[in-house]
């Protein structure tokens, strides 16, 4: 009986030969996948109640007419406190700019399902705040403080459905974002709460309808160990007033919303003028480019365009890199 040459289970050499090739080409695209992964840092899960972090929120504050007032809240988190045997931190706020006189404002915690309740008081009856764990087509119903009149002190109710869930890039870190629309309306959206950082309408804030008489917020800055991880980029005032130098506002940044995609999503960059300099450009786990586009500060990504799998993207605007990150296509 004539056997193959080369195993002693009858393979064809040449066989066994291609059979390595193929085993060893395997190994060295999931080396270069993981190292890909490890290239990314993200963000998911990380506390918002501590004492190293500092907001400013910018506040239309209402007043009678002819004209509004305009003001920036800072708002940290202090001491630990027991009421009735669950531990809150104090709240603290300022409206000075160099932020040397605080006064108490609240209470508030976090549990281990990344829920956020306030209290106003030791007596006041705690509030859910954000909740972070939400997920996909939930309904979330959600207290913001806001102000009324004079700066007298309410709690209003608004429950929100979770739209999508996706990420955001925050300096080098991708954090956790749920997008939020009404029951009323759920083709806008109206509220973002990211991980770690909370709403983009302030802390403590959330989106209310533009009822008369009630102030509105936005997030302005956020700092975590006195070092700027967000500023609204049409702002200049991002500064960390307690003595260390200026900091600059984050250059621009990339989102995808959903990711993953199943069906149309929005590639968006916000930060940088619109122009012809702008290049999108996708590319493969191997590295090779597979779809890009320019001129344009949004652009829509379907499943036309890509087959599924994971790809890896990157922003350039006059030959700068200026964001990267990962896209899923379903």
């Amino acid at each position: 009986m004539e056997t193959g040459s080369g195993t002693g289970l009858g393979i064809p050499a040449e066989s066994q030969s291609q059979f390595v090739q193929e085993r060893s080409i395997m190994k060295q695209s999931g080396f270069i996948i993981i190292l890909i992964m490890l290239s990314f840092n993200f963000s998911f899960g990380q506390s918002i109640v501590t004492s190293n972090k500092l907001w400013n929120n910018f506040i239309d504050i209402y007043t009678p007419m002819p004209y509004p007032t305009y003001g920036i809240e800072h708002i940290k988190f202090t001491d630990d406190t027991l009421i009735n045997s669950v531990t809150y931190k104090k709240v603290k706020r300022s409206f000075e700019e160099d932020i040397l006189t605080w006064s108490s404002y609240g209470f508030i915690r976090e549990n281990a399902n990344k829920q956020i309740y306030y209290k106003t008081s030791v007596a006041d009856t705690e509030r859910l705040l954000y909740d972070l764990n939400a997920q996909l087509h939930d309904t979330v119903p959600v207290y913001g403080l806001t102000t009324h009149g004079n700066g007298q002190g309410s709690q209003l109710a608004i429950t929100f459905f979770v739209h999508h869930i996706d990420s955001m890039l925050i300096g080098q870190t991708y954090h956790k974002r749920i997008n939020l629309t009404t029951l009323n309306d759920t083709t806008i959206i109206y509220e973002r709460w990211i991980d770690s950082l909370g709403s983009m309408h302030g802390m403590l804030h959330t989106y209310w309808w533009p009822f008369v008489g009630f102030d509105s917020y936005s997030l302005l800055c956020f700092f975590e160990d006195g070092i700027l991880q967000f500023g609204d980029s049409s702002s200049t005032e991002c500064d960390y007033p307690t003595g260390i130098p200026e900091i600059d506002v984050p250059g621009p940044t990339v989102t995808i919303f959903p990711n993953p995609v199943s069906g149309i999503s929005t590639l968006e960059i916000n930060g940088v003028q619109e122009n012809n300099s702008i290049t999108v450009c996708f590319y493969n786990l191997f590295g090779v480019a597979v779809f890009r586009r320019s001129g344009a500060n949004r652009i829509k990504i379907s499943n036309d365009n890509l087959p599924s799998g994971i790809y890896f993207y990157e922003v350039t605007s006059k030959n700068l890199v200026i964001g990267t990150g990962k896209i899923i296509i379903n």
